[in-house]
């Protein structure tokens, strides 16, 4: 896995993001689809909102997608061994780049067709802990015009397909935003936290 973990870190160091696909197999991906899915299916996912605590907001003009967050306990072992592989990422990512990261939170998100999330920063306004952002695509099919993409904002725009099983992992800093999908967009999204 330390190659994986290196294709994400070094041009995250370089560029501010990294990505890499494979990092879980066909199956795992397929495995985790089917539990958002029927979470979804349960309804089970609420409309995700900005900001944090009393100025937190729901406004579909900023932010369309719903989302359901999993819990560090969860019963479910494809969400078990997910945690685990970010959790043993994380011990590799403080071992090699002190990086000081303490624990993580993810949801699974669903952009339905038409839905969208504006550019942003995922640190909040006088809160930090959220060092690193990671996205791991869950759709089966992606094709050009399907929308979707994910920009991250520097020095340099990039545009990153959302390629089914792709791994997205870049400074929470960073402003980005995902455009309008065409089609349903279904993801595992997340951040690394300092304390």
């Amino acid at each position: 896995m330390q190659q994986v973990y290196e294709q994400l870190i070094q041009p995250l160091l370089d560029k501010g993001f990294g990505s890499v696909d494979g990092w879980f197999s066909g199956e795992e991906i397929a495995a985790l689809r089917q539990v958002l899915l029927e979470r979804y299916q349960k309804d089970e996912f609420h409309q995700a909102g900005i900001g944090q605590h009393y100025q937190y907001q729901r406004k579909k003009r900023i932010r369309g997608d719903q989302i359901k967050w999993i819990a560090a306990n969860s019963p479910i072992a494809i969400e078990q061994h997910f945690l685990k592989q970010v959790n043993d990422f994380i011990d590799y990512l403080n071992r090699t780049c002190f990086a000081g990261i303490r624990n993580s939170e993810f949801h699974y998100a669903v952009y339905e067709p038409g839905t969208f999330y504006k550019r942003h920063s995922d640190q909040f306004n006088r809160d930090d802990r959220r060092r690193f952002s990671m996205v791991l695509y869950l759709h089966e099919n992606w094709n050009p015009g399907d929308g979707g993409e994910l920009i991250i904002y520097g020095q340099e725009n990039h545009c990153i397909e959302p390629l089914p099983g792709r791994i997205v992992f870049f400074s929470s800093e960073l402003e980005h935003e995902v455009l309008r999908s065409e089609s349903q967009r279904m993801s595992l999204t997340g951040w690394l936290r300092s304390n």
